[in-house]
């Protein structure tokens, strides 16, 4: 369900300060909007983070103040139950960019990097940017990539026609010796968060005047947890204790958030605010820097509970998206593909076979989004997970575990339904098998 805020003082509070905290089932009143215009080959770009919960950024109630991430809620799309499709980097990546379930590549684990047996992301798959690129869309990538190591899964083997950035899952934010310009190894000076954006604004800049796919891969808020002060020569040689690392962490969240401001503010001193998606999003939950207790979501980074794949979410797209909207649809890192497409008015580039649909009715026009069965399967390390609706079904080996989202979100092992419900237990188990063997197990 999708709903619309009225803009006073005391409903922003509610909606920044005590939504986050109560959930879903909240009044909403339509706002007065102005009249949407019909945009063609709109612009999109794509702001990932890596490693980022809910409970850190302050719109969803979390311990750092984040005001550009909030602006962007207040005046677009904020989601209480987005997910990727995984709990780790790789595969959320493989299924962001392809608009299928991972395990339809074999991508069902982070790829380690150059240690890693030749793995990777096949450039014969169809992906987001390949399609912007052959719809006449100047495509980019900035940042991470982490879905093969080889040159022959590069990303410009894929549709971007510029990269700068990383192939593994992590890098030190102030030595970049190992860094690609295309398949070309580099060298480039400065602040791993503040060259993803410096080229970013470049990037953008240079193609105001034609339809462009931008991708900002941050390594942010990714450990090792170094501030654009922490140069290597003022560097302490040993592991750092949490008390520590976190507020560093806070930092480079910080300046992260300060990364989404200057793409922001670049947009509107281009004037093609209008014409530009922006989303910003994480690829998979926290790593548990956060010092407020109790959690929301059970579960962290590398794991199936709701902690592990339900990430902050949050679209901008002034004179289309209506401000201060929340949506509490589940919605998948899979669907962005066939949303992305439909919005830009290209889906008849889409391959086929996609497993995410479009969410472009919902977003811009409040139309409930579909109810379907989503699967999030981490074999053989963890089990495969379901989502039917509020019913959230964790399967591994023989153990099943049963929650009722609506009345345990925290998903409180004293509350497994699994005996309770054995209707219900029975129909999502026939479910995950019938998936395994569609997906994990085919093509």
């Amino acid at each position: 369900m999708i709903r619309n805020l009225i803009p006073t003082v005391l409903t922003l509070i509610f909606v920044f300060l005590i939504l986050p905290l109560v959930g879903k089932d909240t009044v909403h009143v339509e706002l007065p909007v102005e009249s949407k215009a019909i945009i063609h080959h709109p612009n999109i770009i794509v702001i990932l983070a890596d490693d980022l919960g809910c409970r850190d950024v302050s719109l969803y109630g979390g311990w750092v103040n984040t005001p550009r991430i909030d602006q962007m809620a207040r005046e677009g799309l904020m989601f209480t139950d987005f997910h990727v499709n995984s709990s780790v980097c790789s595969p959320t990546r493989a299924a962001f960019l392809t608009g299928r379930y991972q395990q339809r590549y074999g991508i069902v684990d982070v790829i380690v990097g150059s240690r890693e047996p030749d793995q990777g992301l096949l450039p014969s798959v169809t992906t987001i940017p390949r399609v912007f690129k052959d719809n006449g869309y100047a495509t980019a990538l900035y940042g991470k990539w982490h879905l093969g190591f080889q040159d022959e899964y590069n990303p410009i083997k894929h549709g971007f026609d510029e990269f700068i950035g990383f192939l593994n899952g992590a890098c030190d934010y102030h030595n970049h010796s190992k860094w690609r310009n295309g398949v070309k190894i580099v060298d480039i000076k400065g602040y791993t968060t503040h060259i993803v954006t410096d080229k970013s604004i470049d990037f953008i800049k240079r193609n105001k005047d034609k339809p462009f796919f931008l991708h900002m891969s941050h390594a942010a808020v990714h450990n090792p947890y170094q501030t654009a002060a922490d140069t290597p020569d003022k560097r302490k040689k040993r592991r750092m204790p949490r008390t520590v690392s976190r507020p560093k962490y806070k930092n480079m969240l910080e300046e992260l958030d300060a990364s989404v401001g200057r793409v922001l503010d670049t947009l509107l001193e281009l004037k093609i605010e209008k014409k530009t998606f922006v989303i910003f999003l994480s690829d998979n939950g926290d790593v548990g820097m956060s010092p407020k207790k109790p959690r929301r979501f059970r579960g962290t980074k590398f794991s199936l509970y709701e902690g592990g794949a339900r990430v902050p979410a949050v679209m901008w797209w002034p004179g289309q998206i209506d401000p201060g909207t929340v949506s509490d649809e589940l919605v998948l890192g899979m669907d962005l593909f066939p949303t992305f497409t439909d919005i830009a008015g290209i889906s008849k580039s889409n391959p086929e076979n996609l497993d995410g649909i479009s969410a472009k009715d919902h977003v811009l026009k409040q139309k409930d989004f579909p109810d379907r069965d989503i699967f999030f399967g981490y074999e053989p390390k963890l089990g495969t997970a379901m989502r039917r609706g509020n019913w959230k079904m964790i399967i591994k080996e023989d153990k099943a575990q049963l929650y009722d989202l609506n009345t345990n979100l925290i998903e409180d092992s004293e509350k497994n339904l699994v005996d309770k419900e054995p209707k219900i237990a029975a129909e999502m188990k026939a479910a995950i098998e019938k998936w395994k063997k569609d997906t994990v197990n085919g093509s």
